[in-house]
């Protein structure tokens, strides 16, 4: 939270509704260092919380801050922290502050950017985000209605001045409001707007979904198999966004393949002329029994990631991986060259040889500081230790953009919107 009128009025609101049905609420200020007076403003804020019996947490934005897209960076970095604390608190929801004018911003900005349908569905009132639901009650609000609430509280606030540093698009975008409004594009109008698309959003979610669980084989190791017959009975657009979803998932990445090589790719789909292409760090080809297989590229230079004990480490943008070993050790893809090793020790069973080779290099593996080689999904690939038997090693695919019902809730949804309007509770 930033201690603007908005977030105020939130807390002032949670607090009254946690009170009367026996919750817990903790308010979640992140200082991001940007300015000199952010650690005074976070520290006048707890004093607030403090003097209405509020429990209160100021999170810090630590480590070199970028020269340019800053906040986005920001943006970024605030959800993350957030979303981790109340991971950590097994908090039941982190509610932002979010109102109809950040919705008639961020719909404002997409309009001109030449967004799609899911980008004109706006800021979504409700999410889930690596298990932690995230609710903005206050869309249907106007910011007018949230400062009177805070008046009639008795609260003061804090005006921002980064929300009149005309440097971000989001404040010129604010300052051409009455413009707006007299073109008919008014805070109100904009939010139906993004109404009816949202209406269409859920609606081809649900399509894909259902699509999905009777056409798809989605493998928990992170890839994934598709009735090719059945992805052309599908609409071009829904068709479009459901391996726009597939390809970030499977791919590890924050942001969906660019739309014009989403386009060649369709095109290589309808023209079944080579049997692979490779495109968002997967490597897509067309199987036996009309069958399309996605798995993760594997590129020519394969980065290694040191694993501590008890240390959690995200690795390739896909799996949660914890190595419980009074030594280190080295996680990476398997590669041809490694499933050769594994081949010679003669451990290796039906289930590895039947997978196609290219989802088998795809795969993590492991080497220890003794040369030792091991595919953490394939268990009788395991010698000498046999780490999973001894519960030291844990490994889960767990993909920025979940698949199957989250599947195509992007990230990207609400990266636009932009201030510090964060809440926890639980």
């Amino acid at each position: 939270m930033s201690g603007g009128a908005d977030s105020m009025a939130l807390c002032l609101m949670l607090a009254c509704w946690c009170r009367t049905h026996g919750h817990r609420l903790i308010a979640v200020t992140v200082d991001h260092g940007l300015r000199s007076d952010s650690a005074a403003e976070a520290g006048r804020v707890a004093a607030w919380m403090a003097a209405r019996g509020i429990e209160h947490e100021t999170l810090s934005w630590r480590g070199v801050k970028p020269a340019t897209g800053l906040q986005a960076a920001a943006r970024s970095a605030r959800f993350t922290l957030l979303i981790d604390r109340a991971a950590s608190l097994g908090a039941a929801g982190l509610f932002l502050a979010h109102h109809m004018e950040d919705q008639a911003e961020t719909m404002a900005m997409r309009l001109a950017r030449g967004s799609g349908p899911d980008g004109l569905a706006g800021i979504r009132s409700r999410q889930i985000r690596d298990g932690v639901p995230v609710l903005r009650p206050l869309l249907p609000l106007l910011p007018e209605r949230l400062q009177a609430h805070c008046l009639t509280e008795g609260q003061v606030w804090i005006d921002d001045p980064s929300n009149r540093d005309t440097r971000f698009e989001r404040v010129r975008i604010r300052l051409q409001a009455k413009e707006m409004r007299e073109s008919g594009l008014g805070a109100s109008d904009l939010d139906r707007l993004a109404q009816a698309f949202g209406r269409l959003r859920d609606w081809s979610e649900t399509r894909l979904t259902s699509f999905l669980i009777e056409a798809g084989d989605l493998d928990p190791r992170g890839f994934a198999a598709i009735d090719l017959s059945a992805v052309f009975g599908l609409l071009p657009p829904l068709r479009a966004k459901l391996f726009s979803g597939l390809l970030q998932s499977i791919g590890g990445l924050d942001y969906p393949p660019r739309a014009e090589r989403m386009q060649r790719f369709l095109r290589w789909l309808d023209d079944g002329a080579d049997d692979r292409v490779t495109l968002g760090g997967c490597l897509v080809w067309r199987g036996r029994a009309d069958r399309l297989w996605i798995a993760r590229e594997t590129p020519r230079e394969i980065g290694r990631k040191v694993l501590c004990g008890q240390q959690l480490s995200r690795w390739d943008g896909r799996f949660d991986v914890t190595w419980a070993g009074a030594q280190p050790a080295w996680i990476h893809m398997l590669t041809r060259k490694g499933e050769r090793r594994l081949r010679l020790t003669g451990t290796v069973g039906g289930s590895f040889t039947v997978m196609p080779a290219s989802v088998r290099a795809s795969l993590p593996a492991v080497t220890d500081l003794d040369g030792r080689l091991f595919a953490p999904h394939f268990p009788d690939t395991w010698t000498s230790q046999r780490p999973l038997e001894a519960d030291l090693f844990h490994i889960e695919f767990r993909p920025a953009v979940p698949w199957v019902a989250d599947a195509f809730r992007a990230s990207r949804d609400d990266r636009v919107a932009t201030n510090d309007y964060e809440w926890a509770s639980g």
